[in-house]
């Protein structure tokens, strides 16, 4: 059951830089996006809390972090992600941003000692030699700045992932989600309204998309959080590789993204190197 929920999550996340391209297509800036979903997720949850009779603050000790997490570690690893795609094609940023076992990998080894050996090792340079052979394949010219961002979006989202981990041992998944949401909401509505980049008039078809993103966002960040109450951050990280398979395949049916025999090489190899190292952690 964790590991379909885990799998479910991963397909969601895969379908939202998607949805988000074809907002971006119909004129929504990516802070109007992001602020309408954290927005209206918000909502969801509490409303679930509500319903739940569970409408409450963590305990103190967790309050303090979890908002923190919001108004940092989760707006720039999710703002960071959502600008590079108004520069890159989906199925590159996905598959670049889905490194982020490699930077747990050597976090681990840096702060907390864990070991590394030389196959690992070998893992973690065909990684980053997939992602390079990705990044260069890549087409637009913007995609350096696209790129950089992408590098700010998964250090974040490492991070996080150990956060999450460690902290829904304690709190519960609505009560973490009802404080880093609105704690990040907060965040781009003002990074917005101060850069009057949040634009409200939109069309039919960016409405359904900004909603689809929203619902999407809300219910896999929901299951993975369930998720992880039982499951190693580990196995997370190596089932959620589904999610840049997801998006890999719905960019280039959906949104014409065309695929080189370079670019889909340095995609299969990182897959292949990330799924390897999670096998060997996991063991």
């Amino acid at each position: 059951m964790p590991s379909a929920l885990i799998l479910l999550a991963a397909t969601l996340y895969g379908m939202s830089p998607i949805l988000a391209k074809i907002a971006y297509s119909h004129g929504v800036t990516p802070l109007t996006l992001l602020a309408l979903r954290a927005t209206m997720g918000t909502l969801f949850v509490w409303i679930g809390l509500a319903a739940t009779r569970r409408l409450a603050l963590p305990p103190r000790p967790f309050l303090t972090p979890l908002v923190v997490l919001g108004l940092t570690v989760v707006p720039i690893q999710v703002g960071s992600y959502f600008y590079a795609l108004t520069v890159l094609p989906a199925s590159s940023a996905s598959v670049i941003a889905n490194t982020s076992p490699v930077h747990v990998a050597w976090m681990g080894w840096l702060v907390l000692g864990e070991t590394l050996t030389p196959a690992d090792l070998a893992i973690l340079v065909g990684i980053v030699g997939g992602a390079a052979l990705v990044a260069g394949q890549t087409p637009l010219a913007g995609h350096i700045v696209g790129l950089v961002a992408l590098i700010a979006a998964t250090l974040g989202a490492a991070f996080y992932l150990v956060a999450q981990r460690r902290l829904v041992r304690d709190v519960a998944p609505l009560t973490v989600l009802a404080v880093v949401l609105p704690s990040s909401a907060a965040v781009y509505w003002s990074a917005g309204l101060v850069t009057r980049s949040i634009h409200l008039a939109m069309p039919l078809p960016a409405i359904l998309a900004v909603a689809a993103a929203t619902v999407a966002g809300a219910l896999a960040s929901f299951v993975l959080l369930v998720a992880l109450q039982v499951t190693p951050a580990t196995r997370a990280s190596m089932l959620g590789m589904l999610e840049p398979v997801v998006a890999v395949v719905l960019s280039v049916l959906l949104l014409g993204d065309t695929m080189t025999w370079l670019r889909a090489a340095g995609i299969a190899i990182v897959l292949s190197g990330i799924t390897l190292l999670q096998l060997r952690r996991a063991g």
